[in-house]
């Protein structure tokens, strides 16, 4: 019975919580933000000016809504395992 217990967390755990990491190349000399909500939960990601860095996200799926920030982005919501360019404070994929 024990063993049946542990088993059926095992599997729901991952069910439950989600991660997403995207990898964002920031060309401008100046910082951005961008502002998401994850599940409820309110996240804003700075991106530091002159870099290139993976940023995670915790979401109970693997995406997040872009609520604001100071870039511009074509789509509405930040997917895992996506890649962005920033010019000029607009991101595109690549």
């Amino acid at each position: 019975m024990r063993t049946a217990l542990v088993a059926a967390a095992v599997l729901l755990v991952p069910a439950l919580a989600h991660a997403g990491t995207i990898r964002v190349q920031n060309g401008d000399s100046t910082e951005h933000t961008i502002e998401l909500k994850c599940s409820g939960s309110s996240k804003t990601v700075e991106l530091k000016s002159s870099t290139t860095s993976s940023y995670t996200f915790h979401s109970t799926s693997s995406s997040c809504d872009i609520v604001g920030g100071s870039v511009q982005f074509p789509t509405e919501k930040l997917e895992n395992g996506q890649k962005w360019k920033i010019d000029k404070g607009v991101a595109k994929a690549y």
